[in-house]
């Protein structure tokens, strides 16, 4: 019941994700729900930009505590314990982001680091080995809470600034190499990795589905509303199948540090245009048919895809050292120029709709194929 912390990474064998974790994921569903909300309530320029900026520290979150539990969880009460805690803090960052409350964000996420850093702390207490890398993590951790917290004593800019220092903060202290040497002396449980990452990439693309589901329903041409959802859905199977194929289909463990560290944080773009490209399918849902989208909302549409694409070739590239990444990432240029082509035609939104379908289709193929000769030129 009450078990220290342990280091995972040195296990034999295929580790799956807990129920704890997969428990934790769904809360983290609410959260993405809410921010498509405020994206689909407020598609303009600011609007986008502030989605993308809320959407980062959240997703830190799940990143903090899932390398945690790749590490050392044990699942034991005290941990369960404390991921209840953070459940709850996402919870409350949900509800930030639905009613606008920037406080209760600032506060929800300090906390949400303060129950990771109780969890280092075990791990300070219970595995000399991993002492260092707990130190920093803490260090981390407590320095990024309280600048959350610092935040809520001013307004507008300012405030906006401290979330800005606190987010830089988490992403570049990892590529420090003092860090790097500190995690190296703590493997990662790399076949675990590649699963949570990828349970996360699912939990965005229900969200597609569910915003075009939305849609359909508050359409008023029904019928042609479900033929072009049904139309819109297929871009997120695409980009479901270039992901399971292309990206976690292959190991981490060639890749180096400073690699590894890329491909965890190719997935941020990735996932916020993924949730970005729902509210954008069900706004042309929505259009009248044989109507035109408006600016901003062929914007959202073809650039969330267009960030999805491109996303989707650096994770290959990254996972991929030893192939040139040249061709991988030119190779999508063209899917890439067509979807801006598309969504800038002065044609209906279901047209639009149709055409970006068809070419993240014929992009799935392309990169289907590809990774499936590779397959087959490794096994021969």
């Amino acid at each position: 019941m009450w078990n220290p912390p342990v280091i995972r990474g040195t296990e034999e064998g295929h580790r799956q994700a807990t129920w704890a974790e997969l428990f934790f994921d769904l809360i983290f569903v609410v959260a993405v729900a809410q921010l498509a909300t405020r994206l689909f309530e407020d598609v303009s320029w600011s609007g986008v930009a502030l989605y993308a900026f809320v959407y980062l520290p959240i997703w830190l979150s799940w990143v903090v505590a899932t390398f945690y539990a790749n590490r050392f969880d044990t699942d034991d009460l005290a941990q369960r314990l404390i991921t209840f805690g953070q459940m709850l803090t996402v919870a409350a960052i949900a509800a930030s982001v639905a009613e606008g409350r920037g406080t209760q964000f600032a506060v929800s996420l300090a906390v949400f680091r303060l129950l990771v850093a109780i969890s280092y702390l075990r791990v300070r207490v219970a595995l000399p080995e991993a002492r260092t890398l707990a130190n920093r993590m803490i260090a981390l951790m407590v320095g990024s809470a309280g600048i959350w917290i610092l935040s809520t004593a001013v307004e507008g800019n300012a405030r906006r600034a401290a979330w800005a220092v606190a987010i830089l903060l988490e992403l570049a202290v990892p590529f420090l190499p003092s860090s790097r040497k500190r995690m190296a002396t703590v493997p990662l449980q790399l076949d675990h990795l590649p699963e949570r990452f990828g349970l996360f990439t699912i939990i965005v693309l229900g969200e597609t589905v569910l915003a075009v589901v939305t849609g359909v329903a508050e359409a008023h041409l029904v019928a042609s509303a479900a033929i072009f959802g049904a139309i819109g859905l297929t871009m997120s199977f695409s980009l479901w199948w270039i992901y399971f194929e292309g990206v976690t289909a292959g190991s981490l463990r060639p890749s180096g540090r400073i690699r590894r560290i890329g491909w965890v944080l190719a997935h941020a773009p990735l996932v916020i245009s993924i949730t970005a490209l729902g509210v954008g399918i069900e706004e042309a849902v929505l259009t009248h048919s044989g109507h035109e989208l408006e600016t901003s909302h062929a914007v959202l549409l073809f650039g969330s895809l267009a960030t999805a694409l491109l996303s989707l070739g650096l994770l290959m590239v990254l996972e991929n050292p030893d192939k040139p990444w040249t061709p991988v990432l030119l190779g999508r240029f063209p899917a890439i120029i067509a979807v801006v082509a598309i969504g800038l035609l002065p044609i209906s939104a279901q047209a639009v709709l149709t055409g970006l379908a068809l070419v993240t289709a014929a992009q799935a193929i392309a990169d289907v194929r590809s990774r499936r000769q590779v397959l087959t030129a490794q096994a021969s």
